[in-house]
C-alpha cells in the first residue's frame, strides 16, 4: 500500500512539473479551499492566515495534503475564490458639520414659516372677527364702510377733556379724516361754564359724562358718533411706548414748568424719536403758540397722523395685540373688542393714503368776559356733508344746535 501511494504521489509531481504552472494558479483562501476540496487545512498552515478575507497566494504542496485531496485537484476540481468586500468609507468630520448646519437651517426655516403662519392667522382673525361700530341712534341710511369715533384725552387730573377729535373712517374709499373740536367751543348755556371740555366733568364724569358729551357733539355736527374712546394721559404715554415711540418733527423749542400740576416740559425743535413721556409733553404744550389752543390742535393732529402712519407698518404688527389690550383695559369706551379690531384694520388699510384734517369751522370770541370758540353753522354743515357725513342724508344748518334745543 505504501508503494502504491508513493507511486501516485510521484506521478502527480511529474504532471505538475510538466505543466510548469504559475504559482498564482494554485493560490486560494482557506475558506475557499475547505469549501471546494472538502478537506480541513492543517493547523500549522491555518495559523499563517491572519485575515480570512485576504487572499493569500500559496502553491499546493503534495507532501502536506492527503493523496485523496490531491487526486481531486488533479481530476480538475474547480477552486472558487471569494472577493473581499469593499471597505466601508469612514464618515468625514466635514460631512458631519454640513449635516449639522443643514439641521440648524431647517429648524430656523421652520420657525420662520411658523411665525409667518401665526401672523397670517392673526391678520385673518382681524378681518373675520371685526365689526364696524354703529350708533343705536342713526338719522338715516348709512353709507357703506363709513363710521365715526369720538377720541378724547383728559388733562392731568382727569376731569376735563382738553383734546377732542372726531375720527372719520371711509373704508371703501380708503380715507381717514380727523375733525378737531376746540375745547373752548360754546355749547349748552345751562352749564355753569358752557364749554365743550367741561361737559364731561359737569355731568358726573364716567359713562354718564361721556354720554352727555356725545349728545353735545351731535348738536355740533348733526349726528351722534358711532362710539367714543376716552384716554387719560397715563394710557396715552404707555400706548406710545408700547408701539415703540413716534418719530416726529417738533415745530419749536418747548419749555414750560407748572409746579402746581407737576408738569415739566423740555423739548427741543427738530426731528426726533419721541418716547411716551415726551409725546405727552408735546400734546399738552400750548403756551408758546400764537393761537394757543388752535395751534396746539394742529400739532396734536400732526402727531396722530405720524403715529398712525408709523404704527401701521408691517414691522409693528406684533405690537398691535398689546396695544389693543392696553386701550381696551385702560380707556373709557363703548366699543367692543370686535370694534377695536375693525378700527385697527381700517386704519392700517387707509393710512397709506394720508390723513386729512380739519378744525370745526368757527371763530374765537369773548362772551360775557369769557373766551369761547363759536361755531359757524353754515360752514360746519357744508364741511360735514363734504367730508364727515356717514349717512346718505345731508346735514343742514338747521340740524345743528350748538347751544341746545
Amino acid at each position: 500500500m505504501r508503494n502504491n501511494d508513493d507511486e501516485l504521489l510521484n506521478e502527480i509531481k511529474d504532471l505538475l512539473n510538466e505543466n510548469d504552472p504559475d504559482e498564482s494558479d494554485f493560490s486560494w483562501e482557506r475558506a475557499s479551499f475547505e469549501e471546494t476540496v472538502g478537506v480541513p487545512v492543517p493547523q500549522h498552515v491555518r495559523s499563517e492566515y491572519t485575515d480570512p478575507m485576504r487572499p493569500v497566494q500559496r502553491q499546493v504542496r503534495a507532501d502536506r495534503y492527503s493523496v485523496d485531496s490531491m487526486r481531486r485537484v488533479h481530476d480538475g476540481a474547480q477552486v472558487t475564490y471569494r472577493q473581499a468586500p469593499e471597505p466601508t468609507p469612514v464618515s468625514q468630520p466635514v460631512r458631519q458639520k454640513k449635516r449639522k448646519k443643514r439641521s440648524v437651517f431647517r429648524t430656523v426655516r421652520r420657525l420662520i414659516l411658523l411665525a409667518i403662519l401665526v401672523a397670517i392667522l392673526w391678520v385673518v382673525g382681524l378681518f373675520v372677527f371685526a365689526k364696524m361700530p354703529q350708533t343705536d341712534q342713526p338719522i338715516a341710511a348709512r353709507k357703506s364702510g363709513c363710521a365715526s369715533i369720538l377720541l378724547c384725552g383728559t388733562d392731568m387730573d382727569g376731569t376735563r377733556t382738553d383734546a377732542m377729535m372726531l375720527l372719520f373712517i371711509d373704508r371703501d374709499a380708503r380715507q381717514l379724516r380727523l375733525l378737531s373740536l376746540p375745547r373752548d367751543t360754546m355749547v349748552n348755556r345751562t352749564n355753569p361754564v358752557p364749554k365743550l371740555n367741561g361737559a364731561y366733568s359737569a355731568n358726573g364724569s364716567g359713562t354718564k359724562g361721556m354720554d352727555v358729551l356725545m349728545d353735545y357733539v351731535k348738536d355740533l355736527v348733526g349726528y351722534r358718533p358711532d362710539g367714543y374712546m376716552l384716554v387719560d394721559l397715563n394710557c396715552f404715554t404707555e400706548l406710545v411706548d408700547q408701539m415703540g415711540g413716534v418719530s416726529f418733527d417738533v415745530p419749536m423749542d418747548m419749555k414750560y414748568d407748572d409746579p402746581t400740576q407737576g408738569l415739566h416740559i423740555d423739548l427741543s425743535k427738530g426731528l426726533q424719536e419721541l418716547t411716551g413721556q415726551e409725546a405727552m409733553w408735546l400734546v399738552r404744550f400750548r403756551s408758546g403758540y400764537t393761537m394757543a389752543d388752535l395751534d396746539r390742535i394742529d400739532v396734536q393732529r400732526s402727531f396722530l397722523f405720524d403715529a398712525f402712519k408709523q404704527w401701521a407698518k408691517p414691522s409693528k404688527i406684533f405690537r398691535l395685540p398689546g396695544a389693543l389690550r392696553l386701550l381696551k383695559n385702560n380707556t373709557l369706551t363703548d366699543l367692543s373688542a370686535s370694534n377695536f379690531r375693525w378700527i385697527a384694520v381700517s386704519v392700517a388699510l387707509c393710512v397709506k393714503n394720508g390723513v386729512a384734517s380739519d378744525t370745526l369751522p368757527g371763530e374765537p370770541t369773548y362772551v360775557n368776559g369769557g373766551a369761547y370758540y363759536v361755531e359757524d353753522r353754515e360752514a360746519v354743515a357744508k364741511l360735514i356733508n363734504e367730508r364727515y357725513n356717514p349717512y346718505e342724508k345731508e346735514i343742514s344748518p338747521n340740524d345743528l344746535h350748538p347751544y341746545g334745543h
